[in-house]
C-alpha cells in the first residue's frame, strides 16, 4: 500500500510541476488574427443530358462532371470567390461537395440562404450554390471575420445552339425610314433616317442596351439620307457630308479626310474608300482625298441603287488580300420586273489595284439566288454573308423576314441558312438593320417595332483555367 501511495505522489507532483510550467507568462501562445480563404474546389457534380432515342423523341440521362477541373479564382482583394470557366448547361449545384481550405485552417461557416444564420463548414455535407453564397472564415484568435461571396458559374443557354434575347421596344426607331449599323470600339452605331431628318444613336454592347443619340460636332445637322453615305472599318466610320468625308473614332468627334467623294459612299476596308457613281464605282486610297474610277466587267445599270450593304470578307491564306461584295437592289420605278437582288464582287488585292469588279447574274441560277427584299441588309457571320430583308420589291413575291439567306462564296450561291434562322417573333416596319459585334453577337435592328434582337451560337467552354489560391 505505501509502495502505491509513493507512485501516486509521484505522478500528482508532475503534473503539477507540468501546470506550473504552462502557465509560466514567457511561454504563452500567439494565435494568428489574419484569416482568409486560401483554396476552393468543387466534387463530382451532376449534368443533366438529353438526346435523341430511336424513335426521334427527346431522351434524358445523368452524365457526370469532374468539378476539380473547374478552377476558381480567388480575388483577396474584393473577396469574391468564383469559376471563369463556367460550368456546362445542365449542371445541376443544388447538392455540391466542396473543398474550401482556410488560412492557419480558421473556422469556416457559411451563411443561410434564408437568414443571418451561419453553420459550420463540413467537407462532407452538400451546399446549395444555385445563387451567390456568403462563406465566411474567423481568424484562430478570434477577432477578425472574413467574409467571401462565392459564385459557381453555370452555362445559361443550350451548347451549340443558336439563341436570340430581345430588348426594347427602342422609341428612337419606330419611326425611321431606313437604317444601316455599324459595330465600332465596342459600342454599336445606329445611321438613321427619317422623314425629314436623319440622327446618329449608339449604344454598349450589352444585353439590354441603352441607346444615346449622338451629337456631332460638324456644325450643321445631320442629313436626312445619312444611311446611304456612310461606310465603316474596323478603325473608323465615315460619313459623305457637306461636299467632304469625314470620320470619327468614337462617334461625337469627327476630323475631316477627304474633300468630296463622287457618289454614295458605300463602303470602307483596311486600304480604301469605295463609292457608287452614275456610271461605275470609285475608289479611294487616301480616306477620299483622291478617287478613281474601278473597272466592271459588264454594263454598270447593273449597279444597285438602293438598299445597298458592303461587306468585307478577309482571305485566310493573304493578309493583303480582302473578298468584298456590294449588294443591293435597283431601282423600282425603272426597273419593276427584276426579281432579285444585284450582287458585284472583287478581290481587293494591295498589290494589284486593277482588279476588275465582277457581276453575279441572278437569273442562272433561281433557285440559289438572292431575293429582291426590301430594307435588304447583309453582314458577315463566321465567315459567310448572311443577309435578310422585308417583303419583296417589283416582281419578287417572297414574304417578309422569312429567312436568313446565306452566301458561303462570296454572294454567288445563296441558300437559306439552318443556322441561324430569323427569330420566330421578328416584327419589323419599313426599316432594318443588321451588324455583329466584337463577341460574334449578331444584333438585328427593327424599325416599325423597335425591337432589338441580339443573338449568337452558345458554346460549352470545357477548357481547365489555373487555380489563383492566394
Amino acid at each position: 500500500m505505501k509502495r502505491y501511495l509513493s507512485v501516486c505522489v509521484l505522478m500528482l507532483s508532475a503534473v503539477l510541476l507540468l501546470t506550473s510550467c504552462l502557465s509560466n507568462d514567457n511561454d504563452d501562445i500567439d494565435y494568428p488574427s489574419d484569416a482568409a480563404i486560401i483554396a476552393f474546389s468543387l466534387g463530382n457534380l451532376n449534368r443533366q443530358m438529353t438526346t435523341k432515342a430511336k424513335d426521334g423523341s427527346d431522351s434524358t440521362y445523368t452524365a457526370t462532371i469532374t468539378g476539380s477541373n473547374y478552377k476558381f479564382y480567388i480575388d483577396q482583394l474584393n473577396h469574391q470567390i468564383y469559376n471563369p470557366d463556367s460550368l456546362p448547361y445542365g449542371t445541376n449545384v443544388k447538392r455540391v461537395i466542396c473543398t474550401i481550405t482556410s488560412k492557419h485552417s480558421g473556422l469556416v461557416t457559411i451563411k443561410s440562404l434564408t437568414s443571418d444564420s451561419v453553420t459550420v463548414y463540413n467537407s462532407k455535407d452538400s451546399i446549395d450554390f444555385s445563387q451567390p453564397r456568403t462563406v465566411k472564415v474567423n481568424s484562430l484568435d478570434g477577432k477578425n471575420i472574413v467574409s467571401y461571396t462565392v459564385n459557381v458559374n453555370v452555362h445559361k443557354e443550350k451548347p451549340d445552339t443558336f439563341m436570340w434575347h430581345s430588348a426594347g421596344p427602342e422609341e428612337v426607331f419606330t419611326q425611321a425610314t431606313a437604317m444601316k449599323a455599324f459595330h465600332l470600339n465596342g459600342r454599336i452605331f445606329v445611321f438613321a433616317s427619317y422623314e425629314f431628318e436623319g440622327a446618329i444613336y449608339s449604344c454598349e454592347e450589352s444585353n439590354n442596351p441603352e441607346w444615346q443619340l449622338e451629337m456631332w460636332d460638324l456644325g450643321f445637322a445631320i442629313p436626312q439620307d445619312i444611311h446611304e453615305n456612310v461606310a465603316a472599318n474596323d478603325d473608323k466610320i465615315y460619313v459623305n457630308v457637306k461636299g467632304g468625308i469625314y470620320y470619327t473614332t468614337d462617334g461625337s468627334h469627327w476630323d475631316q479626310c477627304g474633300e468630296m467623294c463622287p457618289g454614295k459612299l458605300v463602303g470602307a476596308t483596311k486600304h480604301s474608300l469605295y463609292a457608287l457613281t452614275e456610271d461605275g464605282i470609285a475608289r479611294s486610297d487616301d480616306e477620299g482625298l483622291n478617287w478613281e474610277k474601278e473597272q466592271l466587267d459588264t454594263d454598270p445599270i447593273l449597279l444597285p441603287t438602293d438598299d445597298i450593304s458592303f461587306v468585307r470578307i478577309p482571305s485566310r491564306v493573304n493578309e493583303s488580300v480582302d473578298n468584298i461584295v456590294i449588294l443591293g437592289n435597283r431601282s423600282n420605278f425603272f426597273f419593276p420586273n427584276d426579281i432579285n437582288a444585284v450582287v458585284w464582287n472583287k478581290v481587293e488585292d494591295e498589290e494589284d489595284k486593277d482588279i476588275p469588279w465582277m457581276y453575279v447574274s441572278q437569273m442562272d441560277q433561281p433557285k440559289n439566288s438572292l431575293p429582291r427584299l426590301s430594307a435588304l441588309s447583309a453582314t458577315i457571320y463566321n465567315g459567310s454573308i448572311l443577309a435578310a430583308g422585308g417583303p419583296g420589291i417589283g416582281a419578287c413575291d417572297n414574304a417578309g423576314f422569312e429567312n436568313f439567306y446565306q452566301s458561303l462564296e462570296g454572294g454567288i450561291y445563296w441558300l437559306n441558312s439552318t443556322t441561324p434562322k430569323l427569330p420566330v417573333d421578328l416584327e419589323c416596319g419599313k426599316a432594318f438593320t443588321m451588324t455583329v459585334d466584337s463577341h460574334n453577337y449578331l444584333w438585328l435592328i427593327c424599325g416599325g417595332t423597335g425591337v432589338i434582337w441580339r443573338g449568337r451560337m452558345s458554346g460549352d467552354s470545357t477548357t481547365p483555367q489555373t487555380a489563383f489560391t492566394e
